[in-house]
This record gives C-alpha cells, sequence and structure tokens, in this order.
C-alpha cells in the first residue's frame, strides 16, 4: 500500500492546491469497482441422516 501511495503523492507533487482537490474529489465521488468474486473452497455438508455413525456433543460448562 505504501508504494500507491508513494504513486499519488509523486504524481501530485507538481499540480497546484486547487488541482490536488480535484483529483481527490474526482477518485471520492467515482463508483467502486467491482471486485471478482472470490472462489469458494468449501465443501457441502452432508444432508441430515447420511452418516448415522457420526456423533456430535456439546457440554456447556
Amino acid at each position: 500500500m505504501t508504494e500507491a501511495l508513494d504513486r499519488v503523492v509523486e504524481a501530485l507533487a507538481g499540480v497546484s492546491e486547487e488541482e490536488v482537490a480535484a483529483a481527490l474529489a474526482a477518485v471520492v465521488a467515482s463508483p467502486p469497482r467491482p471486485s471478482a468474486p472470490l472462489a469458494s473452497s468449501r465443501t457441502s455438508l452432508p444432508g441430515p441422516g447420511s452418516a448415522l455413525h457420526i456423533v456430535s456433543e456439546v457440554e456447556w460448562i
């Protein structure tokens, strides 16, 4: 992240204060870019009653 901020600072170093304000306002006003959906690495759970040999118990203390 610091590299990206360094590039922004370098790009804005030679411009006027009004241009910096306009650039920052444009960034804030722009709609967020859609992100790519994350691939799910989950496996589906077995249906009820499909594994009768598994016993699950919870003890509340």
